[in-house]
């Protein structure tokens, strides 16, 4: 028997608010998913934006900010103004390219297959290699290998998440669409 059913209604009241708010996040997921990406895109082009216009404070909150996800070393990554950007050449591919496959994802999720493990380590593997070799001092990388192998990984991230998200998130979906539309014919719930 479902729970809500044996609590009283002011009991229900929170289980059924939690639900709600469960059915919208899962509903928006993708929205909310590439509002992120846009701030990590966004915000590290922004630093040297500001920097050069001469808001240092607010352009190295966000240096400080990035420096937890990035070297920043400043020979391997791009400047806009003459200042480097809050993450690497690497990282600008992977969020740039991650975002951009999930504004593509939202136009047409049916058109995306999800890409299988294999696949997304054969994807993943060129930036593991590119990095690993360069950390152990046997080469140095180029801005345009990094850039690649950046996005590569891009590809392999959305290949394999977006989809298994989609499909996750619509089954939360139906799930709580058949609870409320059961809840507001018992007259316990608005509708969602």
């Amino acid at each position: 028997m479902e729970t809500s059913r044996m609590m009283s209604p002011r009991q229900a009241a929170p289980v059924i608010a939690v639900d709600r708010m469960i059915y919208h996040l899962a509903h928006h997921w993708l929205a909310l998913v590439n509002t992120v990406g846009f701030v990590f895109v966004l915000l590290p082009a922004l630093a040297p934006c500001l920097m050069a216009a001469g808001h240092t404070t607010a352009a190295n909150l966000i240096y400080r900010a990035f420096s937890l996800l990035c070297h920043q070393l400043p020979e391997r990554t791009f400047t806009i103004f003459g200042y480097p950007m809050a993450y690497c050449e690497r990282d600008t591919a992977i969020y740039t390219g991650t975002l951009m496959l999930g504004l593509v994802f939202a136009l047409r999720p049916a058109r995306f297959r999800p890409l299988g493990l294999y696949g997304a380590i054969a994807l993943s593997l060129p930036m593991a290699i590119d990095g690993l070799t360069q950390i152990a001092g046997l080469r140095e990388s180029t801005s345009e290998l990094r850039v690649v192998t950046g996005a590569l990984f891009s590809v392999a991230v959305a290949g394999l998440v977006f989809p298994r998200l989609n499909t996750g998130f619509h089954d939360i979906c139906a799930t709580l669409e058949t609870r409320f539309t059961r809840l507001v014919a018992e007259g316990r719930a608005r509708p969602l």
